[in-house]
């Protein structure tokens, strides 16, 4: 409750409501106090029978009172962190300043029987809602008190009698007292119900406004937990080392739970040991131990076989193998998951509390699912990478004897071991053209097995594209010759460099061109394109009206090995890898691919790529600079 009563105090909707009621009381009275000077002299000159000098008097008094409500209210919205109950203590001002001038216009006006008797409920409603429910009971007896004090003051006349300005509905007149005393107690019975209203009304718009700003400050506290979780994800994915992915999940984790330390414990293959792969916020004292026997260590046991489990306050030392080293590292609580893919558990992920009783439930399900994202990732990760070294070590075995093979062919062909006729040439020809498609592929796998590992951004340099377009331009003008295909290159001058490495910008530019040559038929075009997007953005395109490609397959473009069945029936050579690569280099280099294309009339590729911070524009030297 008293959380939920601060709750209340911060939440900007009663303070502000106070603060703007406390002004417009003072805007209200202004108003107020204008008309009543103003009905009052009309009255007095259509002969109504009313003090009208008293009352002016009466009305200049609370406008200057006004003016000096006016100065302090100034003065309070002039601070920079006023409290709220000094506002409060000025409203309550201004409302007993305002009952005790209006009883002092009823009693002027008629007293008991005055028809502006029913305007004290104004004030049990704004007391009702402004100031605390104690509050608007206190100024609802006050007001029982004043009207009482006034009908036994007027009854024994005490207070001289004043004429009635018009005839009140409340206290009529003419009543006898009996009858004004039935008229009070029915009166009184409308200020306490008016009050009891008014107060339940707060109370309990208050009541769901703590329970809505609970279930806010309960959803802004988890979005804010799953946008870090959603970033942690990210960097994770960007991880092609897996030491950087754990380091990465324990520094996130420990980041986003808001503790001590974090810790991923591996299982050795024989499942008997854990290794600390990676801690974050802990001592280098308490990784020292490096391995964990599974079977002194009930805690990890535990896990190992499926459950999570949390320790409020450390205090047994059965719990742990090394128990003097959990206590010296400060560890007051701590929570503990297994990292399982599936129904295969490879490790315990761990956070570590210096606070007791830290975890509550809300956190065990929010690190449940953090555990598994980065189980998810881990085991990724290792596929990948078993895949790419499998890759590499494939491509290499392979290398040497299709290059022997080749050779061997070559020699055959140009007549060095004997005479070759013509079905033979041709049938060897084939053989030559079929090994050099697989030399390809080694090729490509052998670059996407180096591009997939070697992703250390440091390495990167700016990079001057509209150097590295020129020598493909070179390169590729006389084979597109070749081919009958028209081809032009645009290119503009400056544009920003980009923070790559040449081998990565090579690879991109060269795979798209030449692609764009081999799949556009002869009289066709291509169109390379080279220019900036943004200040320090650039556009790649590669347009040409080759083939196409089936809209159907689009989206498998950039599989490993997928070769729409158009580009298979028009060009034996290809290896399925080329978009592959480029995807790889876009992705690395934090760009975007985007591709249009329709069967028979076309593709266009294009590529948006960052420039390097803070470079600026190059103009492209000269030859005669060069």
């Amino acid at each position: 409750m008293k959380q939920g009563y601060q709750l209340i105090k911060e939440q900007l909707f009663f303070r502000k409501e106070l603060v703007e009621r406390a002004y417009w009381l003072i805007n209200l009275r202004w108003v107020v106090t204008g008309a009543a000077l103003v009905a009052g002299w009309i009255g007095h000159f259509l002969d109504l029978k009313h003090p009208i000098v008293s009352l002016t008097i009466l009305f200049l008094f609370v406008a200057l009172n006004n003016a000096a409500f006016s100065l302090i209210w100034r003065r309070l919205s002039a601070r920079e962190h006023p409290e709220v109950r000094h506002y409060a203590i000025f409203a309550h001002v201004q409302i007993t300043f305002d009952l005790l001038v209006l009883f002092c216009v009823i009693y002027l006006t008629g007293g008991i029987s005055s028809p502006l008797l029913i305007f004290v409920i104004f004030h049990i409603i704004l007391a009702g809602i402004l100031l605390a429910p104690a509050s608007c009971f206190i100024y609802a007896g006050l007001i029982l008190l004043g009207t009482a004090g006034l009908i036994v003051l007027q009854e024994s006349s005490i207070l001289p009698p004043q004429p009635v300005l018009f005839q009140s509905l409340l206290f009529p007149s003419t009543q006898s007292l009996p009858n004004v005393l039935a008229l009070y107690l029915t009166f009184a019975s409308a200020i306490l119900l008016t009050a009891f209203l008014v107060t339940t009304l707060k109370s309990s718009l208050r009541a769901k406004s703590r329970s809505l700003l609970a279930v806010s400050k309960e959803l802004d506290a988890s979005n804010t937990k799953l946008t870090a979780l959603y970033e942690m994800i990210k960097e994770i994915e960007l991880c092609n080392e897996f030491q950087d992915l754990i380091d990465s999940a324990t520094r996130n984790a420990a980041r986003i739970m808001g503790v001590k330390g974090c810790s991923i414990k591996l299982l050795d293959d024989q499942r008997k040991r854990l290794t600390f792969a990676s801690t974050h916020g802990l001592s280098e004292d308490y990784k020292a131990k490096g391995v964990i026997d599974i079977d002194k260590s009930p805690i990890n046991l535990k896990i190992l076989k499926g459950s999570f489990f949390t320790i409020g306050k450390i205090q047994k030392d059965d719990y742990f193998q090394y128990p003097e080293d959990v206590r010296k590292e400060g560890i007051a609580s701590m929570m503990c998951l297994p990292l399982r893919v599936e129904k295969m558990i490879f490790g315990v992920f761990c956070v570590y509390s210096d606070i007791e009783h830290f975890f509550g439930p809300d956190d065990v399900k929010f690190f449940s699912l953090m555990a598994d994202l980065t189980a998810i990732a881990i085991e990724n990760l290792k596929r990948e990478l078993n895949k790419i070294w499998f890759l590499k070590k494939a491509a290499h075995q392979l290398r040497s004897p299709i290059g022997a093979v080749q050779s061997m062919l070559d020699l055959i062909l140009k007549g060095y071991q004997g005479d070759v006729d013509d079905h033979q040439r041709e049938t060897l020809t084939r053989c030559r053209k079929r090994l050099a498609v697989l030399g390809d592929v080694i090729n490509d796998l052998l670059k996407l097995g180096l591009k997939r590992i070697s992703t250390d951004e440091r390495e990167y340099h700016p990079v001057d594209v509209i150097e590295i377009l020129k020598s493909l331009e070179d390169l590729y003008r006389p084979r597109a010759s070749e081919n009958g295909v028209d081809m032009t290159f645009r290119v503009d001058d400056p544009l920003p460099r980009i923070m790559a490495d040449e081998k990565m910008i090579d690879d991109l530019f060269a795979n798209l061109v030449s692609n764009a040559i081999k799949y556009t038929p002869s009289g066709g075009t291509v169109a390379v394109t080279l220019c900036a997007e943004t200040a320090n953005r650039i556009r790649f395109e590669v347009a040409d009206t080759g083939i196409g490609i089936p809209e159907s397959e689009i989206p498998r473009l950039f599989s490993e090995f997928f070769r729409a069945e158009n580009a298979k029936v028009f060009s034996e050579e290809g290896t399925g890898l080329g978009l592959v690569i480029v995807k790889e280099v876009v992705d690395r280099l934090k760009g975007t691919i985007s591709v249009e294309s329709r069967e028979g009339e076309g593709t266009r590729f294009v590529c948006l790529l960052p420039g390097a911070k803070d470079l600026g524009m190059r103009p492209r030297t000269t030859p005669d600079e060069r």
